[in-house]
């Protein structure tokens, strides 16, 4: 039998009292009239209906319970904030992308690599499960946790994966200035190992490899981050996915940052030129100097 009005009125009356008088929270010991079974449905609805929060949003045995209105005033009870309430206090990051994914097409490229496969397993390349050939990784960023390698495939396609989550890339000109170089070391090296294995210069292994600005983005992870705040759990919070016919939008606690990240997962398709452009950003692909250095 559910809780009637009358008893929740009851505990809510003495749970004030208890505030009031004692000023600690209250748990099933002070109310012995009701068994725990019943008092934890007791809780169960009021917590519900945001009428009381635990203290300080922490789980305990017993479980201890505060009023939401002593709460607010003592600066523990965050819970019977809103979820978008909670999210608008928090200090936002600015702009950054991370887990980027770019194509390109050169089938006399993958040819020459899986031709001299038997003698690129000793530069770092190895075989995939799915048949694939990953290249080197090459490491960067001022923690050394971006990781940038390609992947060689029998039909010609070649996918150039940038693995960053831990140290998402700024969605500024310096970090796509920095992004942009990362991407033709990539290559530069990529190229040097293949001419010192392929051993001739009559095939135009350059020709076979387009620069990066030409290279098409599939799918980036755009992101901004927001660390906690004092008095607030953030990994306590609901994890959000929504998602329509074009792009994933995420909301969710990242442990291995310890920040709030809201994130769309976005598969644009376009030229890494155009993907700068469509950031709001000039073209960071030319041989202008940017405006840092310049």
């Amino acid at each position: 039998m559910p809780p009637t009005e009358r008893t929740l009125e009851k505990v809510r009356n003495k749970a004030g009292r208890i505030w009031k008088e004692e000023g600690r929270p209250f748990c099933y010991l002070d109310f012995p009239e009701y068994k725990p079974s019943y008092f934890r449905k007791i809780t169960s609805l009021l917590s519900r209906r945001g009428e009381i929060v635990r203290w300080k949003n922490r789980r305990s045995r017993p479980q201890y319970w505060i009023l939401a209105s002593e709460g607010d005033e003592q600066g523990h009870g965050e819970s019977s904030k809103t979820l978008l309430e909670i999210l608008d206090s928090l200090n936002w990051e600015n702009l950054c992308i991370h887990d980027v994914r770019i194509s390109l097409y050169s089938r006399e490229l993958c040819n020459i690599v899986f031709n001299a496969y038997p003698i690129l397993r000793g530069h770092a390349f190895s075989l995939r499960k799915d048949g694939s050939i990953v290249g080197p990784a090459i490491r960067w960023g001022k923690l050394k946790r971006r990781k940038t390698k390609a992947v060689f495939y029998p039909s010609g396609k070649v996918i150039v994966e940038v693995s960053c989550s831990r140290e998402p890339i700024p969605a500024d000109e310096i970090g796509l200035r920095f992004f942009i170089e990362n991407l033709i070391d990539l290559r530069r090296e990529l190229l040097n190992i293949l001419y010192r294995v392929v051993r001739t210069a009559s095939i135009p292994l350059d020709e076979y490899f387009d620069l990066p600005e030409s290279w098409i983005v599939v799918q980036v992870h755009l992101n901004r981050d927001a660390s906690p705040i004092e008095g607030l759990r953030l990994d306590k919070l609901p994890a959000i996915t929504l998602s329509d016919f074009y792009n994933t939008l995420r909301l969710y606690y990242n442990r291995k940052v310890s920040k709030m990240r809201a994130e769309i997962v976005a598969n644009p398709k376009i030229p890494l030129r155009d993907f700068f452009k469509r950031l709001g950003l000039r073209d960071l692909t030319s041989s202008e100097p940017p405006s840092y250095i310049a």
